[in-house]
């Protein structure tokens, strides 16, 4: 076997995707909320 290559790396590529996911949803929360504060004050 090649020296640098994960074999049954799969747990390690979901737990990626899952704290990416999790990362993007928090961000996509924030922008919305301040959204929605900014439109408050300016009414």
């Amino acid at each position: 076997m090649p020296d640098g290559v994960i074999v049954d790396g799969w747990a390690s590529v979901i737990a990626a995707y899952s704290v990416t996911t999790v990362g993007l949803i928090i961000y996509a929360a924030s922008l919305w909320q301040r959204r929605r504060r900014l439109e408050r004050k300016q009414s």
